[in-house]
Parts: structure tokens; C-alpha cells; sequence
């Protein structure tokens, strides 16, 4: 990790040091975050479970490799229960996909790492991008789920396709799963809580996708958010009416202009609480 006070020498952030913040030092100086989630009838044994979430990756020639191991080592420090890896592992190269992974595959948890596609893993193939996750031995969520079992309570981890490039089915994904068994849903794209069906239990959405804008003006506005609700789903943990909470990762890497700027990238640490 780059230290933003032996970079910049004092934090001059005028003219060049700007420049420098934004598309050198900011996109790199990744902000780890801890978000205590309450969960009505979590089990005891649950309480305090660590979920380690990695998003947005964007493996390119401007997020590299000794980043992202970077991160992962950063990731291992935290000794999850459990780590998310929730979509968009590269930016638009074939050739990103198995090397990223490959780095992903380092993270370590106590239960494991599963993992979702986000929609620019989409645009490479999108069975290839599976092939790439199952054969690092990570399981991979597509309108269906897992549950965690630990003396004798369970936990389900339910993941749905992308909004944008799929077809997304909560209902699908939690079949079979008794409502008294606590639900965590993975989501690319945060904008699909809006249309959970509402006679599922859903307790906590983990997703990414819009990178804080990557760019936030002062109090913290984005110009740009990839979303349909403006501002909402900039990042952070998301009350809705229906009682589901919604986390939202600023994610690891860039997108479509390499640039971050009062929108450190995010490794985040969500713990359980009952």
C-alpha cells in the first residue's frame, strides 16, 4: 500500500499533487472498513462472524497484479470466517481473468471465500469467467446458495446472476431454505434490493458495482453514480423499508477512467451481531 504521507511529502494537493492523488496515489491507498450488521435471530454461534468482502476488482493494465496481492494479503490479516468475492474481477481483457483469480485464490477464511460474477465478467464470456472461478476451487453462486452449518445453526449465503447482463432470482436462489435460517444475498448490483420479492426473508444484501462514484465532490457527493437511485448505493450499509439492510463496497479497482478521487478504494469487513 502506498502511504499517502511519504508520497505526497506533506499532502500538497494543488496543481500536480492533485493529479498525483487522484490517478497515482488515492486508487491505491485502499481504505479498510468495519461494519457491525445486526441480524434478528442471528444464532449465538454466529455472533461476530467476520465476512471479508472483495469487489471490483477490474484486473487491467491499470490495476495490476502486485495490487491485488496487495490486498489479498491485507485481506489474510483480517482472519475472516468468511470472504465474498462479489463480481467484476476484471475491466474488459480475457487475459486478466485467470491471473486475477489466481490471486484471489491466496485469501484465506475459515469457511472459505465464495464468489458471484458481476457484469464485466459478462462481457468476456461468461462461461469462460465460470470455468476460471470453479477451477481455483471457489464455489460459484448463480441463482442458488450454500449454507454454513456450525454447532448445529445454520447461516445460508445465497447469490443471484447480474442485473445487468442476466437474469437475477432471489426466490431461485433461496429455494428450499427455511425462513427461520438467517440470509445473506449477494449482489452485484445494489439496485436489485429494490425488487426482492417480498415473502422471502433477505436479511443483509452484500453487493458493489458503483465504486462510489470513484470521483465525490466535498460532503460527499458523487456527479457520477451508476445507479437508478442517485446517491443510495454509493457505498456503506443501506436500511430498507422492507427491514433488509444493504451493504455497499467501494470496491478495489477502477473503471473506465482511472481515477479515484475522496473515494479511497474499500476492502471491507462486515461482522454479524445478533
Amino acid at each position: 500500500m502506498i502511504s499517502r504521507r511519504s508520497f505526497l511529502k506533506g499532502g500538497a494537493l494543488l496543481g500536480g499533487g492533485l493529479l498525483l492523488e487522484g490517478f497515482v496515489v488515492e486508487p491505491r491507498m485502499v481504505d479498510i472498513t468495519e461494519t457491525r450488521v445486526q441480524i434478528n435471530g442471528l444464532p449465538a454461534v454466529f455472533n461476530g462472524f467476520r465476512i471479508c468482502q472483495i469487489t471490483d476488482v477490474h484486473h487491467s493494465s491499470v490495476v495490476g497484479l502486485d495490487y491485488i496481492k496487495s490486498v489479498v494479503e491485507e485481506a489474510n490479516r483480517l482472519r475472516p470466517d468468511l470472504v465474498l468475492l462479489t463480481g467484476d474481477y476484471i475491466d474488459t481483457g480475457r487475459k486478466y481473468m485467470a491471473p486475477c483469480l489466481e490471486a484471489l485464490s491466496g485469501v484465506k477464511a475459515r469457511y472459505g471465500t465464495i464468489a458471484i460474477l458481476g457484469n464485466h465478467d459478462y462481457f468476456i464470456e461468461k462461461s469462460y469467467a465460470e470455468e476460471v472461478i470453479t477451477s481455483h476451487k471457489i464455489p460459484l453462486l448463480q441463482n442458488s446458495h450454500l449454507l454454513i452449518e456450525s454447532k448445529g445453526f445454520t447461516l445460508c449465503v445465497a447469490g443471484v446472476r447480474d442485473l445487468l447482463e442476466d437474469a437475477p432470482d432471489a426466490s431461485a436462489a433461496l429455494k428450499g431454505v427455511d425462513l427461520s435460517v438467517p440470509r445473506v444475498l449477494l449482489s452485484h448490483h445494489p439496485d436489485y434490493a429494490e425488487t426482492l420479492p417480498a415473502d422471502e426473508r433477505i436479511d443483509l444484501v452484500i453487493s458493489g458495482h458503483t465504486h462510489g462514484g470513484q470521483v465525490r465532490l466535498p460532503f460527499g457527493h458523487a456527479p457520477v453514480m451508476p445507479s437508478n437511485y442517485g446517491q443510495k448505493y454509493s457505498g456503506g450499509l443501506v436500511r430498507l423499508d422492507s427491514g433488509t439492510q444493504v451493504f455497499v463496497s467501494r470496491g478495489i479497482g477502477v473503471s473506465m477512467i482511472p481515477v479515484r478521487f475522496n473515494c479511497p478504494p474499500e476492502l471491507a469487513l462486515i461482522k454479524l451481531a445478533a
